[in-house]
């Protein structure tokens, strides 16, 4: 099977992910600045920048997809000087719930493979460190596609898979062995949890394999 027939993400892991993404909520946050090496929110504060230099002084609709505990929006929110709608978007309750504390934002309940919203009818959409946890990344790039206005705008920060085979395999051995280590003497027990999300990696499509499934299914690069 070739690299254009492949379906993406995380399929039967899906549940057990989306479990330990829930009991890890108390540690979430501070557990992801370690693991990231403090460059998770540098990045996220960057891919904010690429966002609205795209929209100039507009406001725009947008969605925080697999918003997780709020942070993406949190950040738009303090670095944007424009009004702008933002709707929370997570499959987790509790996620949810302790986003929406956090930030004054609207929430819904949804996974990126069926999102309720009309077609055509969102600006722009963000995903900060959570499109790899989506069950069939092809069909949640399809509805995320279905759902933005001509010319709407998708910015993804998240973790890339090399197309060099020696650097999935040293990122690979990161996220399941030293990553989790640096959890637990962060966090605790709790803190083992996080090399559970290793399989997130372990489904990614390389950034090739990546940018022909988001090309294929209607976005420009």
């Amino acid at each position: 099977m070739n690299s254009s027939e492949q379906e993406f993400g995380l399929k039967d892991d899906w549940d057990s992910v989306q479990k330990t993404l829930e009991e890890i909520i108390p540690v979430y946050d501070r557990t992801n600045r370690y693991i990231s090496l403090g460059t998770d929110l540098k990045l996220r504060r960057r891919g904010i920048e690429v966002l609205n230099a795209e929209f100039g002084n507009q406001n725009f609709s947008l969605l925080d997809l697999g918003c997780g505990t709020g942070t993406m929006t949190r950040l738009f929110l303090e670095g944007t000087p424009r009004r702008a709608q933002v709707t929370l978007v997570d499959p987790i309750w509790k996620m949810m719930r302790t986003a929406t504390k956090r930030v004054d934002s609207n929430g819904v309940l949804a996974v990126y493979e069926f999102l309720p919203f009309r077609q055509g009818n969102i600006d722009a959409a963000m995903a900060g460190f959570s499109l790899r946890d989506a069950r069939d990344l092809n069909s949640a790039l399809k509805e995320i596609r279905r759902l933005l206005r001509m010319n709407g705008k998708f910015l993804i920060v998240d973790l890339s898979k090399p197309d060099s085979r020696v650097k999935r395999q040293m990122i690979s051995l990161y996220w399941s062995a030293i990553a989790p280590l640096i959890a637990f003497l962060t966090s605790g027990p709790l803190g083992l949890k996080f090399g559970t999300l290793s399989k997130t990696y372990k489904r990614l499509p390389t950034i090739s394999e990546f940018f022909g499934v988001a090309e294929r299914e209607g976005f420009k690069i």
